[in-house]
């Protein structure tokens, strides 16, 4: 064949493409679910073929593994740009995480929903993949407040059953977001979260309020 007429291959779709696909994703897997967002509809939505589609991913669920890895990914990202963070005491920087999350959870333009806990509720017996994917979510966050309880408790000499704690967190948070989609009422999620706030807060005081009552005697 003549170089000069050889057929050009056609242009790889563009990468802010595949941005808009994990974004759309992401955003239809939380107000849906995984099984309920069709391919058709995120493409539709971002405006993407689905031949471009294909060249990004492999199937939806390659698509929805990851979004699930960018949304432990731009969790801690927030995270770690949120205030508080760099308190001098380790107590004032947990709280400022569990702050962080009250926060967020107020804020009425907030979507009351948590892509890792959807996901799992709804594809943990069907989509190993995917469900492994949402627990390292879990399990990252889990870790870090962990971490910080720790060093709050190793500051102020204090013994608590840190993994305990920080798995309330997360608990209370993936609770409160079943409960306010069941009930239709967002502020479940973040009067859920003060109250276990103010719980946490008081195992790191000095002496907890149980502790003080029992020494006033």
């Amino acid at each position: 064949m003549n170089p000069a007429v050889r057929q050009k291959s056609p242009p790889a779709p563009a990468p802010n493409l595949r941005h808009a696909l994990l974004e759309t994703a992401t955003r239809l897997f939380r107000r849906q679910g995984f099984i309920a967002a069709t391919v058709d509809e995120i493409c539709a939505q971002s405006g993407a073929t689905k031949g471009a589609f294909f060249h990004h991913f492999s199937s939806k669920e390659a698509l929805a593994e990851e979004c699930l890895a960018r949304w432990r990914q731009g969790m801690a990202a927030s995270i770690a740009a949120s205030p508080g963070v760099d308190a001098a005491d380790p107590v004032d920087r947990a709280l400022a995480l569990l702050d962080f999350f009250v926060g967020r959870f107020s804020d009425p333009k907030q979507l009351k929903s948590c892509l890792a806990g959807t996901t799992a509720q709804e594809v943990s017996e069907t989509h190993p993949r995917l469900r492994d994917a949402a627990n390292d979510c879990f399990v990252a966050l889990q870790r870090h407040l962990q971490t910080l309880l720790d060093d709050a408790c190793r500051s102020h000499r204090l013994k608590r059953d840190t993994a305990a704690l920080a798995t309330l967190w997360i608990a209370t948070l993936q609770g409160a977001l079943v409960l306010s989609k069941a009930s239709r009422d967002d502020s479940v999620v973040a009067d859920s979260l003060r109250h276990v706030r103010a719980y946490i807060a008081s195992q790191l005081a000095d002496k907890p309020p149980a502790a003080r009552r029992t020494a006033k005697r």
